[in-house]
């Protein structure tokens, strides 16, 4: 594939995201992706190795954290989470005792960004104070077989839709699933997480409880109602759990679903392990992400080792196997401090070697030639691949972190 072809295909994209911020169409130019036949994976290893290819066959990767969905949900767990009870006030101008949810602008975060830090920070997003300032209670309420429910009763069942005049969300009626909550979807400003204005409502999200006697577990389930059918654009699983021991915390997250949005579909599984050491200081990260974009691409990443508690020291690697219309394509990766040093393989072949850091990369070429500039170009966007599966993974279960603070 040619660096021009790259480059219109990364027109193409940018262009469609701008074109309605969080809309929730799905285009057949999106799933028709770079090959005819996107379900045959992995063609035989002696296809030649083509780093623009590789890069187009992960692009659209970039564009999963900003899936409309993820987006809008992490934003009402997190007023759910500020809202716990003491927030939760009547409407104002309201005679029937009606909830609302106030959306504090000032406590929506900045999101970590692709080549940050020493992507260090994607795996510390966590989000620790929400998380572990509510594992230990949890902790012993679990262990003594007592279900802990995500949502207050009086939330139970509720619906509801955002009012523009309060920033807040307020209750509508008992539209919601018996065990959650219900609430309007809207076409989404990504930057801030809140419903566009003006307000363009595109159907429903439903936060479901179904949390058991050992874990924390939340169904998100997304549905559009703007056409003659109902289409459903979301369905997957949260879980958390976590114990206590004498020198730290252990949190064990589980993923699995889909979501979808006018950039496609994303299927997706994770399973991430953090123990913490408060003793030393650390915290030990095992974890393994998948993700399978609309073209066919399927993406296994594989991270492991050890991020200092304070942020000062950090030792991980990571293993990404690419397996899209461009063959087989492995990245083995160690991040130290900030420093990188690894390989990246096409099946079985050596061809390119790693190191630098993530803001100024380098690579050398194994065999007898040298990278063009649009070849190093697309070397970056693949080592950035890896960026873009843990933010997507990280958005979807900072949600759950938020959602802790409100039972």
């Amino acid at each position: 594939m040619s660096s021009t072809r790259f480059e219109l295909k990364r027109r193409r994209r940018l262009m469609g995201r701008a074109s309605r911020l969080g809309g929730f169409a799905i285009f057949a130019a999106l799933i028709a992706g770079c090959t005819s036949e996107p379900n045959r994976l992995g063609p035989p290893i002696d296809v030649a190795f083509d780093a623009e290819n590789v890069a187009n066959s992960i692009f659209s990767l970039r564009f999963a954290p900003d899936n409309a969905v993820v987006v809008q949900v992490h934003t009402i767990a997190l007023a759910l989470g500020l809202s716990v009870q003491a927030n939760a006030v009547p409407t104002p101008g309201e005679t029937v005792n009606r909830l609302s949810i106030p959306v504090r602008r000032d406590r929506v975060q900045a999101r970590p960004t692709r080549g940050g830090q020493d992507r260090v920070e994607l795996m510390r997003y966590v989000r620790r104070s929400p998380l572990e300032g509510l594992v230990a209670s949890r902790a012993r309420n679990l262990s003594s077989g007592r279900a802990v429910p995500i949502f207050p009763i009086n939330f139970l069942g509720k619906e509801f839709i955002f009012d523009e005049g309060i920033d807040a969300y307020v209750e509508l009626g008992n539209g919601g699933p018996e065990n959650g909550v219900r609430f309007e979807l809207y076409v989404v400003d990504l930057q801030s997480g809140l419903p566009a204005l003006p307000l363009d409502p595109v159907g429903f999200v439903d936060l479901t409880d179904i949390s058991d006697a050992t874990s924390t577990r939340l169904r998100v389930r997304a549905f559009d109602t703007t056409g003659n059918n109902t289409i459903e654009l979301a369905n997957y699983i949260i879980d958390g759990a976590f114990a206590t021991s004498s020198v730290g915390v252990t949190v064990s997250l589980l993923g699995e679903g889909f979501v979808v949005d006018q950039n496609g579909r994303f299927d997706f599984n994770y399973d991430e392990l953090l123990e913490s050491d408060d003793l030393a200081g650390v915290t030990a990260v095992s974890s393994i992400h998948r993700t399978v974009s609309d073209e066919g691409t399927d993406v296994r990443l594989e991270v492991t080792g050890d991020i200092a508690t304070d942020g000062s020291q950090s030792d991980l690697s990571f293993e990404m196997d690419i397996d899209g219309a461009a063959g087989l394509t492995l990245v083995d990766l160690r991040v130290i401090n900030g420093q990188q040093d690894g390989e990246i393989r096409h099946g079985s072949r050596l061809e390119a070697v790693v190191s630098g850091t993530v803001q100024a990369p380098n690579f050398i070429a194994a065999g007898a030639f040298d990278f063009t500039l649009a070849e190093l170009s697309a070397l970056d966007e693949i080592l950035f691949g890896i960026d873009d599966v843990l933010l997507f993974v990280s958005e979807l279960y900072v949600p759950l972190a938020d959602l802790f603070g409100v039972g």
